[in-house]
């Protein structure tokens, strides 16, 4: 899905609740857990390394623009030396600044990114839209991404362009 990313953490309307993605504890030092929230998931990233407070803890979708596999949890991340961190898709090996969500080597594909903080009693929560908002606009992008480029899925059952030749049982005629 090219264009820009839906949501940006810096745009977060108060509105917004923060939600609980889990306890600082369980998630690995220096890599990314997916959280489910309704139907959709996002990749929190905990980086203890980090000497800016900002890049502590971030907070991208899981789903992969490019393929829309939801593994974006599973990246590699890396930092630059001139402090940017980055994040490889572990399918599609597509380059991401973790902190802002843009596409580094595909300018085109974006990552949404949301705010993470982290309470005194060590939850993890995270600055999300409503599930039902967050699943409905990315259903949405995804639907206007496929109109976009006339995609148009293969009927259920059988690809039209594979025959699947079905010899006929006692007479019966097989096929659909």
């Amino acid at each position: 899905i090219e264009g820009p990313m839906l949501y940006s953490k810096e745009a977060a309307p108060e509105s917004w609740p923060w939600v609980l993605a889990g306890q600082v504890e369980d998630f690995p030092h220096n890599g990314g857990v997916a959280v489910k929230h309704g139907k959709e998931e996002v990749a929190v990233f905990h980086l203890p390394g980090q000497v800016d407070e900002d890049g502590r803890w971030l907070c991208v979708q899981n789903l992969c623009p490019h393929k829309q596999v939801r593994a974006i949890s599973r990246g590699l991340v890396g930092v630059r030396p001139d402090g940017q961190i980055t994040l490889a898709d572990p399918v599609y090996k597509s380059i991401y600044d973790l902190r802002t969500g843009s596409g580094m080597s595909h300018a085109n594909l974006n990552l949404s990114t949301f705010q993470v903080k982290v309470d005194e009693q060590g939850q993890v929560l995270v600055k999300l839209p409503p599930a039902d908002q967050m699943a409905d606009s990315f259903a949405r992008q995804s639907r206007e991404a496929a109109d976009k480029k006339d995609f148009k899925p293969p009927p259920r059952g059988s690809h039209p362009d594979i025959q699947v030749p079905r010899a006929p049982k006692n007479g019966v005629n097989l096929e659909w």
